[in-house]
């Protein structure tokens, strides 16, 4: 199995929603609990913990999202988010054309990576995702666990492991937090790692 560096430079490597659905060695946290302004509250307070988990280090090896250009050249729906680009990866449009991922007056997409962003900045800007204040939706890497995290909005996150090992550390780690619709399907996929 590649390796979580190796995939996100990769311009064939598809990332897409519903992540948790798309990736076999994924997990689906629940944010969001109780209501009105206990809710948000609590979304922004588990998501802190679960990055605080994820990057117990506090060391965030990479920042990237997609934006979407329409058959003019034309950025669609992209906000500022302050990063310094690193590496522009420009993804395989035919191949995202053929799985259907994207619709076809999209002419081009482009992956931006940012390395070793701060985990304040990173935090910042999850706070704002789970707000739904920005698109588009950010994934933060971890190298060294071998996953990538991602906030959909203040419901929940997903974390894809690009190792089984790392996959069955963080199933136990982030108990807790799993979501229970999803928490059987997660279960299997952990139990189906350690026969």
């Amino acid at each position: 199995m590649a390796s979580v560096s190796e995939k996100i430079t990769d311009s064939t490597f598809v990332y897409s929603q519903p992540w948790f659905y798309n990736n076999e060695l994924a997990l689906r946290c629940e944010l969001g609990v109780g209501d009105g302004e206990e809710y948000m509250n609590n979304a922004i307070e588990r998501v802190v913990r679960i990055a605080s988990i994820l990057f117990e280090n506090r060391k965030i090896d990479a920042v990237f999202y997609n934006e979407y250009f329409d058959a003019d050249g034309n950025a669609c729906e992209c906000g500022h988010l302050g990063l310094d680009i690193s590496e522009v990866i420009a993804l395989d449009i035919d191949l995202l054309h053929s799985l259907g991922q994207i619709d076809e007056d999209i002419s081009a997409v482009k992956r931006y990576i940012s390395y070793n962003v701060s985990f304040m900045k990173v935090m910042e800007i999850i706070k704002k995702q789970v707000h739904c204040q920005y698109d588009p939706l950010v994934s933060v890497v971890s190298f060294e666990n071998q996953c990538i995290f991602s906030v959909y909005d203040d419901r929940g996150c997903d974390i894809v492991f690009f190792s089984e090992e790392k996959f069955k550390e963080f199933y136990l780690k982030l108990y807790p937090y799993l979501l229970d619709y999803d928490r059987k399907a997660m279960k299997n996929r952990y139990d189906s790692l350690c026969i």
